[in-house]
């Protein structure tokens, strides 16, 4: 039963994968992204924060926390990846403009797949890693299935409006299913993961990275809440991506499974907790 929801997992991966990144294209107005990209001090921040300021949080943590090498490199992994889709949601959840969160989003996918590569063998440099075939791995499945969703929606709006709900509902059901085939597979190596401490460790950083998004956009409320969801929330699509490609350990994709899906849990009651108290600041 194991091996067959390994096999399961295996295959749900892509399919998440590209349907989450076709739907993101098929749903943001190009117009709209590009208008909250103007704004380049908060941008410039977030990226700050995403890509030196959490991954140098986590490689503190991981220094003054013993535990395997391969649990280390996974929290790493997952500390730089940024560009969540998932941040769209989380958006939604506390009340912002969407096209606020598709924006910060895309700008931080295109941030990982030139950075992730870069950053990667420093971090790890016991890991071999090819920067250019990485890189290349990113861009022909995260950034591709986006563009093609943009295409869609720009050349065939009618087309793109009968799809797009077919994306979602598989991008959707296939991150469920890899969730449960993956910890249902692996969980004869889980409580190893779990006694490690480590997913204690990762719910500690990203309240960590939390607050500093939440600094990139300090002084205007709407700013603060996306900018602390977009560094708090990783991308977890590419986390899996080289996870699943760059490592034979089958600890790394686990930990990253588990520790994106109590994330996501964690900031979901954050972003609720940011609508009421904008839902007060509104009424006061």
């Amino acid at each position: 039963m194991f091996d067959l929801m390994i096999a399961i997992s295996q295959l749900a991966l892509p399919i998440f994968i590209f349907a989450t990144m076709l739907n993101v294209g098929m749903t943001q107005e190009p117009r709209r992204i590009l208008q909250h990209w103007r704004d380049w001090p908060f941008l410039l921040k977030v990226l700050v924060a995403n890509f030196i300021g959490a991954p140098l949080a986590m490689w503190l943590l991981v220094q003054v926390w013993p535990m395997p090498i391969t649990l280390k490199a996974a929290l790493l992994l997952f500390s730089l990846s940024a560009g969540a889709p998932m941040l769209i949601k989380l958006t939604a959840v506390s009340g912002h403009d969407l096209a606020l969160g598709a924006s910060t989003m895309m700008l931080l996918v295109l941030g990982s797949m030139v950075i992730v590569p870069l950053a990667l063998p420093q971090l790890l440099p016991e890991l071999s890693v090819d920067g250019g075939a990485l890189a290349w791995m990113l861009m022909r499945q995260l950034l591709l299935p986006m563009v093609l969703g943009a295409l869609l929606a720009y050349f065939t709006p009618r087309l793109n409006a009968r799809l797009q709900p077919w994306a979602r509902k598989i991008g959707n059901v296939s991150l469920y299913v890899l969730l449960v085939s993956t910890i249902v597979g692996y969980l004869p190596v889980m409580m190893p993961i779990i006694r490690s401490g480590a997913l204690i460790l990762a719910m500690i950083f990203i309240l960590v990275a939390f607050g500093l998004g939440w600094l990139a956009g300090y002084g205007q409320d709407h700013l603060e809440d996306v900018g602390g969801l977009a560094t708090a929330q990783r991308n977890t699509a590419a986390s899996m991506l080289i996870a699943s490609g760059g490592f034979t350990d089958p600890d790394v994709f686990v930990l990253i499974t588990l520790v994106n899906t109590l994330g996501l849990v964690l900031l979901i009651v954050i972003a609720k907790g940011l609508k009421r108290d904008n839902a007060e600041v509104v009424l006061v």
